[in-house]
């Protein structure tokens, strides 16, 4: 009987076949990764000659191994599969122990050849024999953050803790945001689980959706989604998640050839658009429309809290950033501009240079160039207090005279004094711009917030979590 997936997430021992001391090599990478990651148990290096990798003893065979191994990860070329099965067998009658197989390996079905038919259908038949899940092949491999596992040859990962999980059906994607989260200002973004499923020989992707979706530590769920044959069961089974916590998919194929380049890189079946864009809409699924917007979203839904609804107050110190944000909010269609007390823009002007315009149009400030930390912060705090607000877009512009890392420290302290009172909103600070602004937006992220560089990208976030809020009043109700 086939193991739960969840045992591949914390496996007691691990053995990399075709693992290398050569670093240019993917077998090198993945042990390389299991070490940055801090995984705790037994970690055994595979290979023919018995080689050395990173300072652990190298082993010839997984049969030999006298610990305990419940995952082993293939990186040893296709043409081996009858020798890897072979040894893998002898494991089993010996021991019994392996949970799951991750292969990393490409040179399989993907080909659309005979041989590399063969190939998987060895591997994927041994696998059903011994009751062991299989991941793959062709496939980058999964990181789980709390049992410090990282099977993946994806390089400079940091390894931060967080609510994120992320399941894709291209390796490539899933390490381009896995990349882009470990070189944003702070040197990382928290996530919990990362899995890809490649070929789809046993575990599809269904099935990785369902095992994230129900993990406990999973805050939101991420999807890069290809196609599948069971399109029914896909959005049935993203929906499900969807019902407990955010989903938010960036499914391509959109167009003909869209759906036809899926086809030749996966073997996934991409189906009619029409049906997964009016499920998703049906089960309150956040469909993305680009890896930026998926990650941006997903960013957003695991360190800010869910707005009540979409009144966004624009705070800015720039007036052209300041319009453009009005624009791309209106352009939104889920985003307003609040109307606040007579009190509340009294303090913003008591708080501000006396050449700001406040509230001209209502749901704007612009407190101007000549505004410093202090103009800033209190400004802001004014706003976050008035009830007619559910978010602010909080904009601003480096100056030689802003001491912008002091109004980040600022910034943070107040917010921590008014969720003490109770008054807990998601605030976007879009920093602009480039490297001048690197500490300060550092500051911000290391204190759990995030930092966007530009302000179209926070609107995008905050509308994806004012339409979460919608579709989980429609659920209510």
């Amino acid at each position: 009987m086939a193991r739960a997936l969840e045992e591949i997430f914390r496996p007691a021992g691990c053995a990399i076949v075709g693992a290398s001391a050569n670093p240019s090599k993917a077998g090198h990478q993945i042990v390389a990764n299991m070490l940055a990651a801090g995984y705790e148990g037994g970690l055994y290096p595979v290979n023919p000659g018995g080689e050395a990798v990173l300072g652990l003893a190298g082993i010839s065979s997984v049969s030999a191994i006298a610990g305990l191994v419940e995952l082993v990860v293939l990186a040893s070329p296709a043409a081996t599969t009858a020798a890897v099965v072979e040894d893998l067998g002898h494991r089993m009658d010996a021991r019994a122990d392996i949970k799951g197989i991750i292969c990393s390996a490409a040179g399989y079905a993907e080909l659309g050849t005979p041989e590399g038919r063969a190939f998987q259908e060895q591997l994927a038949g041994f696998c059903r024999q011994r009751g062991i899940r299989l991941i793959g092949p062709n496939c980058v491999g999964i990181i789980d953050t709390e049992s410090r596992v990282d099977t993946t040859f994806i390089a400079g990962i940091v390894h931060a803790r967080g609510g994120i999980s992320l399941a894709s059906q291209s390796g490539a994607l899933g390490a381009w945001l896995l990349m882009d989260w470990s070189a944003t200002p702070a040197g990382r973004v928290g996530f919990h689980r990362f899995i890809t499923v490649g070929n789809m020989a046993d575990v599809d992707i269904i099935e990785g959706i369902a095992t994230l979706g129900d993990d406990s530590r999973t805050k939101v769920l991420g999807l890069y989604v290809e196609g599948s044959p069971e399109a029914r069961r896909l959005v049935e089974a993203v929906g499900a998640v969807a019902r407990t916590k955010p989903v938010l998919v960036l499914k391509v194929g959109r167009s003909d050839d869209g759906a036809r380049a899926a086809k030749s890189h996966t073997g996934s079946l991409a189906g009619t658009d029409a049906l997964y864009e009016g499920a998703f809409r049906q089960f309150g699924v956040l469909r993305v429309a680009s890896p930026r917007e998926l990650s941006d979203g997903l960013r957003a839904f695991d360190a800010l809290p869910l707005p009540r609804g979409g009144a966004t107050f624009i705070l800015t110190q720039a007036g052209g950033p300041g319009i453009f944000c009005v624009d791309e909010m209106s352009a939104a269609g889920n985003l307003g501009f609040p109307v606040v007390t007579e009190a509340t823009k009294e303090a913003i002007r008591r708080s501000a240079p006396a050449i700001a315009s406040v509230c001209e149009p209502e749901g704007h400030a612009d407190i101007t160039a000549a505004a410093g930390a202090d103009h800033h912060v209190d400004s802001l705090e004014a706003i976050l207090r008035d009830d007619a607000v559910d978010a602010v877009i909080f904009i601003t512009v480096a100056t030689l005279f802003l001491d912008l890392s002091g109004m980040a420290k600022k910034l943070l302290d107040m917010l921590a004094a008014l969720r003490v009172e109770g008054i807990d909103k998601p605030v976007f600070p879009v920093i602009l711009s480039g490297a001048w602004v690197l500490p300060c937006r550092r500051i911000l992220e290391e204190g759990g917030l995030p930092t966007w560089d530009s302000p179209e990208r926070a609107v995008r976030a905050l509308s994806l979590m004012v339409e979460r809020t919608h579709s989980t009043e429609r659920v209510r109700t």
